[in-house]
């Protein structure tokens, strides 16, 4: 059920919404399409998966995560799959199928969903790219995990998730923050660090 790497030699100077959306050659497997489908509603009576069934659901579960943390705050919506079953691709929210897959964990069974609604092909991420793409972030110790924890916004307090690129309230970008605590944390000066980010064009923050 894991998809091969499809970054080839240079993953992070990909396009981070992935190759053309509209190939369904460029997508990977759709992550609930080998589990059963029984077409109904929610099943009072739970099914256990099977021990490598459960490991491999959540193993999507942790992939899932991942690239919603580096994708999401880069505009994307979720994911887009291809199913091998009807041959068209199926658009999910982030939520969407983080719910799916939790529900099959639960009770052995995918929850129903209705499809998105003439979704936007370049706000999806295709599923085995951004796999690949987080992958390829871990390998080189950039991943997700090890992003800087941002609460708040430095100029406006604004209370911030940790996914957000900007501020929702002032629009400043929070990469400036991750930054300074990074160039804080390796030792340089604090005076400095606020300087050469005044040098290099950004707004002084408190």
């Amino acid at each position: 059920m894991r998809g091969d790497d499809p970054l080839g030699d240079d993953p992070l100077g990909e396009d981070p919404l992935g190759d053309d959306p509209q190939s369904d050659d460029s997508l990977g497997e759709d992550p609930l399409e080998d589990l059963p489908h029984d077409g109904g509603d929610d099943q009072d009576e739970a099914h256990p998966l099977p021990p490598d069934e459960q490991e491999s659901v959540e193993a999507d579960l942790e992939d899932l995560e991942s690239m919603r943390g580096v994708f999401q705050s880069q505009g994307a919506k979720g994911v887009v799959i291809a199913c091998s079953e009807c041959g068209s691709n199926h658009y999910y929210g982030w939520d969407l199928l983080r719910e799916s897959l939790e529900h099959m964990l639960k009770t052995g069974e995918p929850r129903m969903h209705e499809p998105a609604y003439q979704p936007r092909e370049d706000d999806y991420v295709v599923w085995d790219y951004g796999k690949g793409y987080v992958d390829a972030l871990a390998d080189v110790g950039l991943e997700e995990g090890s992003r800087m924890e941002i609460t708040a916004c430095a100029w406006c307090e604004t209370p911030v998730e940790q996914h957000f690129a900007f501020c929702p309230a002032c629009g400043r970008p929070m990469a400036v923050q991750r930054l300074y605590r990074e160039l804080l944390g390796r030792g340089m000066d604090e005076r400095e660090v606020r300087s050469l980010l005044v040098r290099a064009g950004f707004e002084p923050f408190s």
